[in-house]
């Protein structure tokens, strides 16, 4: 849980404007600090002065007071007086040091941990931008040492323009700190600085794993939180939700002008309770039947925790993990049955993991990442060994493979598994592999994702001619399910961005951009393969070229059983509802661009496809298979 903590005023900036030392520093750091946490507040903090201000008398009567019952200090703020010059090369850093070292020292009696450089007058470059930063820098990591040796981080604190010119954001100050590489050299995100410099609230979450402590209040005039006087009070709202959904477990120090301490310190914690409540249920019934059905669930109160693996009710208990703005839900539930759901942390069953690796397959080196699902190899996203990459062979817990992955064949030897190509690319051939053709490089896997209910992966590809040069650029993320073979889904989000001038696809047969290649005993032909679609067609006649929202191929193969593959085109997707080019030989693809004519991606433009593939080794009947595109539809898609 989040802590919940309070600056206490006197000593410092707080209120703005009051810069003078209290008489007694002492007894009003111990009244002030037992007042908040009689009122269930979980930390305190006060300002460096205060301390540094002590006598040695003091420092024992505050020490004394601690150890007889913890203050809870977690934090000191305005460290150093804004007559220092941290930046300047020609300073004389002597006595910068020693007050450093002497808070240290005080704040290890104290067992502080944290120690917060805002002092934006002290650190300001002053137009001296290259030698300022580089002695900042160097000084800080010097003190970091001190600090270290006392059990001390230092935490920059991004700040205003207007009261610095150096770590103003928190991307500016987040990069730093990484660049710095010092483990007692951290972060703290302000809100009320964020807010009054415009922060997007996405980057709260880019740089979570390095930030230990926050400061809270209210913009435009620093008030308390939830004054009547902000300018956005959903603003601090959703911080505080990036906060949790960022697995933050650290304090957050209300640091304001008080107007009433007292008072107003009894409304914001109540504030910080209201914006920072964790979810503990979420509630669906069901217009429809749900079979392991990945389901999207909001709560009606709260924000759901980072560390949620799983959802119970009824005795029943499901692989569960935070998505987006609620929870995504691998549920089994009847139509019409209002099921409540605890949220918890136990795991259920095992969850999907992914793999980077390499080694010699196919008669070549290849790298993959590899999906596995309840231990055992789903599918391998082959990245690079090939003239485009693919994901497969897909297969089921038994290694029975849906799909062909075959180097020797002559036949559509292109067509491997589950492919992303296109035949017409600026009059390139990228999807098939004759001479001359295009081909598309893989330059990197990022955003690894695994966790209790999906795991999931973005690759980046750059697409070019024969010659190397850049067609078009592809992001793509693949995405699975914590699912039994019964019907395992893997999501496709394809974009292609014009990277490098216009992009024509032509209208062209060959090419998808999705493409599916079965095994031959699912073939039509040669099979057990029948070829359905949304509206009731049946077969390659009744099928290619035909617009429907869903398409599938199921087949009886002997000794395996049953088994198909249904792929949902997505309502957003251009043209939508798709064109299929699926043909009884094998070959399930995704094109309008045969049947509805090319398009043109401008420069600077992107063009994106989303696509459901269903992987199963039981029958479906067309109702539910309706019914699981619907769900596929009311998954929010950013």
């Amino acid at each position: 849980m989040i802590q919940f903590s309070c600056c206490i005023p006197g000593g410092s900036l707080m209120p703005e404007g009051v810069r003078e030392v209290p008489d007694s520093p002492a007894g009003q750091i111990v009244e002030k600090c037992r007042y908040l946490l009689s009122l269930g507040y979980d930390r305190t903090e006060c300002a460096g002065g205060m301390l540094c201000g002590l006598s040695p008398e003091d420092l024992d009567y505050l020490v004394a007071e601690n150890e007889k019952s913890s203050l809870g200090l977690v934090a000191v703020n305005s460290l150093f007086p804004w007559e220092y010059r941290l930046s300047d090369p020609h300073a004389d850093h002597t006595p910068y040091y020693e007050r450093a070292v002497k808070l240290f020292t005080i704040m290890q009696k104290l067992r502080i941990p944290y120690a917060v450089f805002g002092s934006g007058g002290a650190r300001s470059l002053r137009g001296n931008t290259i030698d300022g930063y580089n002695t900042l820098r160097i000084w800080l990591n010097e003190i970091a040492r001190a600090a270290a040796d006392r059990g001390v981080t230092i935490v920059i604190e991004p700040l205003r323009k207007a009261e610095t010119d150096v770590f103003v954001t928190v991307p500016e100050s987040g990069e730093a700190v990484r660049a710095m590489g010092n483990d007692h050299i951290l972060l703290l995100m302000d809100v009320f600085h964020m807010a009054e410099e415009h922060t997007d609230l996405s980057c709260v979450r880019d740089y979570i794993d390095i930030v230990r402590h926050c400061h809270i209040a209210e913009a435009p005039k620093r008030s308390a939180p939830g004054s009547e006087d902000s300018a956005d009070l959903s603003y601090n709202r959703r911080f505080a939700a990036e906060l949790i959904k960022g697995g933050y477990r650290g304090a957050v120090s209300i640091e304001c002008g008080f107007k009433d301490f007292k008072a107003e310190a009894v409304s914001s914690l109540a504030y910080l309770k209201e914006i920072f409540a964790e979810a503990e249920t979420v509630t669906v019934t069901p217009a429809r039947d749900l079979i392991e059905e990945p389901v999207y669930l909001k709560p009606e109160h709260g924000t759901v925790p980072a560390d949620i693996t799983s959802a119970s009710a009824n005795g029943k208990t499901y692989p569960a993990s935070p998505w987006k703005d609620g929870v995504l839900v691998i549920l089994t539930a009847k139509k019409g049955e209002t099921v409540t759901l605890t949220l918890g942390r136990e795991p259920v069953g095992q969850a999907p993991t992914l793999e980077l690796a390499e080694h010699p397959q196919y008669g070549r080196k290849i790298g993959t990442v590899d999906v596995k699902l309840d231990g055992r190899l789903f599918g391998s996203y082959v990245r690079f060994g090939f003239d485009k990459p693919f994901f497969g062979p897909v297969a089921d817990d038994a290694g029975h493979v849906f799909t062909r992955v075959d180097p020797d064949t002559r036949e559509h030897p292109h067509q491997r598994s589950v492919f992303i190509g296109v035949g017409d690319v600026n009059g390139v051939d990228c999807w098939n592999e004759t001479p001359g053709h295009g081909c598309v490089r893989n330059l990197l896997v990022e955003k690894m994702t695994e966790t209790a209910a999906y795991a999931s992966f973005t690759v980046r590809n750059d697409w070019t001619d024969a010659e190397g040069r850049s067609l078009v650029s592809e992001e793509s993320t693949y995405t699975v399910y914590n699912q039994s073979d019964a019907c395992r889904a893997l999501d496709l989000t394809v974009t292609f961005r014009a990277t490098d001038g216009d992009v024509t696809f032509g209208p062209t047969k060959e090419a998808g951009p999705l493409g599916i290649r079965l095994r031959d005993e699912l073939r039509a032909d040669i099979g057990a393969g029948q070829l359905t679609n949304s509206w009731g067609g049946v077969g390659e006649g009744e099928c290619w070229g035909h617009a429907a929202a869903w398409c599938d191929y199921y087949g009886e193969p002997d000794g395996i059983g049953p088994m198909g593959v249904t792929v949902f085109g997505c309502e957003t997707n251009e043209r939508f509802p798709t064109a299929w080019h699926i043909r009884a030989y094998g070959l399930f693809a995704a094109n309008n661009l045969y049947f509805k004519g090319g398009l043109t991606i401008r420069a600077g433009e992107s063009l994106t496809y989303r696509f459901r593939i269903l992987f199963r080794r039981r029958p479906m009947s067309r109702d539910e298979i309706s019914d699981r595109f619907v769900l596929f539809t009311l998954c929010p898609l950013d």
